[in-house]
């Protein structure tokens, strides 16, 4: 036998364990879960008690592309996900401590798979922090150590839900709130860097330990207001992200400020709802990163979102949402000037469609209007349609993740249209859920075929 072909045998006997364990796994949680009244947890049944708390994740996830965009990757591709979390605290007269590891693994990707760091991040400490919340009513904590971090709407600051792996920091955060319900949050980290990154390590899901280090820096500052006016609410906030090479590390020394504000009324029977967010970016940036690049970029860009909805009052709780989206982007490749917006730490999966695989459009130099319809035919069932179109903002620029350009901007701005189906299936609430979509993207100035792209897998909460 080959040494490939040992390889492949031994990849192959890793992957059926793998499975069976997950297997006797879900028919051991199954049985529990089915005959719990509420969603049964790890701690429940080791009787964990005195602060003590232990749960967690798995999730499987194939994905199949058709007629990918992405400059340099497989034509069509398909990939086995694997994502399994396990997270631990305690908690005591306002002290808490948290230790949650994650494992991101794939199997069925080649060498030009659309992979990485996103993609594949074998057994690592995902957080591992210890906080105080102190003041009479607890309303102040400060946290130190690694985190994850939700901001706001999530489109510049995000734990990542769909992705395979999470964005982390290191540092601190501190969080004031008031008895109205007004809240500070305060941010100074440094990001958290995957590792390894290089393909073949990601192929052979290979383990590095992931670290931070002064290359890439974070910093926030939010103010949430649950109730401006009467049923409004909204935030401010600013972000900063401040990079420098590094002898390990290669940055685009970003030096860019981020100045945003949100207003929001949220979902509710039988009434409209509306959402609006802007934000103004400024500072500097290099067009690469790479070590030769030493010519630094004015940045100055803009992102407007706006949404309305209604919310109708009926059993399956149907709500329909008009969205638009504009993300700017660069105007001129060879002037001294950026105009690209910068998504920061955001997610894009709930707008533009899943990431994985498929994730052709990011939150930079696009315009896109959609339709977006959810509801409930059963308790434990969710459907979800979306249908946008999609314009690039600058025709000079790139689209997206795929690295298609036209720097002389001969090629019509508008880039197609695609329809986005997901069903979500409570099978056991809060304990297992089994997921599938798909999406359809009618190319246009992009491809002389269309995009498809199909998904489904398994989530279990223990």
């Amino acid at each position: 036998m080959s040494n490939r072909n040992k390889k492949e045998h031994s990849m192959t006997r890793k992957t059926a364990a793998t499975y069976c364990g997950i297997t006797l796994l879900f028919f051991g949680f199954g049985e529990a879960a089915l005959a719990a009244e509420s969603p049964w947890r790890v701690s429940d049944a080791l009787g964990l008690e005195n602060g003590f708390s232990l749960n967690g994740s798995h999730r499987t996830r194939f994905e199949n592309l058709t007629e990918n965009l992405r400059v340099g990757k497989s034509e069509n591709d398909q990939v086995l996900v694997m994502r399994t979390i396990l997270n631990g605290q305690f908690q005591s007269d306002g002290f808490n401590a948290q230790l949650e590891l994650m494992d991101s693994r794939q199997e069925l990707a080649d060498r030009d798979s659309i992979i990485g760091t996103g993609t594949v991040n074998s057994l690592d400490i995902l957080q591992a922090n210890i906080g105080y919340s102190f003041g009479e009513d607890r309303h102040t904590s400060l946290k130190v150590g690694r985190f994850t971090v939700d901001g706001g709407s999530r489109r510049l600051l995000a734990r990542n839900r769909y992705r395979n792996t999470i964005n982390s920091f290191e540092g601190v955060e501190l969080r004031h709130g008031l008895e109205n319900g007004n809240s500070l949050r305060v941010l100074a980290t440094q990001v958290v860097k995957r590792l390894p990154s290089d393909i073949s390590s990601l192929l052979d899901n290979e383990r590095e330990s992931d670290e931070s280090s002064g290359a890439e820096k974070f910093y926030a500052l939010e103010t949430s207001f649950p109730n401006l006016f009467e049923g409004i609410s909204s935030e401010f906030y600013f972000y900063s992200i401040r990079e420098k090479d590094t002898s390990k590390i290669a940055t685009a020394n970003r030096e860019i400020d981020s100045l945003g504000m949100r207003f929001r009324k949220a979902p509710s029977p039988g009434q409209r709802d509306f959402e609006i967010e802007s934000v103004y970016q400024f500072g500097e940036r290099r067009s690469s990163k790479a070590t030769t690049n030493v010519t630094n970029l004015d940045h100055q860009a803009f992102f407007q979102f706006f949404a309305v909805g209604y919310s109708f009052d009926v059993p399956s709780r149907l709500r329909v949402l008009f969205e638009f989206e504009y993300a700017g982007g660069d105007s001129d490749p060879l002037d001294q000037d950026s105009g690209r917006f910068d998504s920061v730490h955001g997610v894009t999966t709930f707008a533009f469609g899943p990431v994985g695989l498929y994730g052709v459009f990011s939150r930079s130099n696009i315009i896109t209007p959609g339709l977006r319809a959810t509801f409930n035919p059963r308790p434990n069932l969710n459907l979800m349609a979306s249908y946008r179109h999609f314009w690039l903002a600058e025709e000079k620029d790139s689209l997206g993740r795929t690295g298609l350009r036209d720097a002389t901007g001969n090629t019509d701005s508008y880039l197609g249209q695609h329809l986005e189906l997901r069903a979500r299936w409570d099978v056991i609430p809060g304990d297992l859920r089994i997921e599938t979509g798909v999406v359809f993207l009618q190319n246009e100035n992009l491809s002389d075929n269309n995009t498809n792209y199909l998904y489904g897998g398994i989530n279990l909460t223990f």
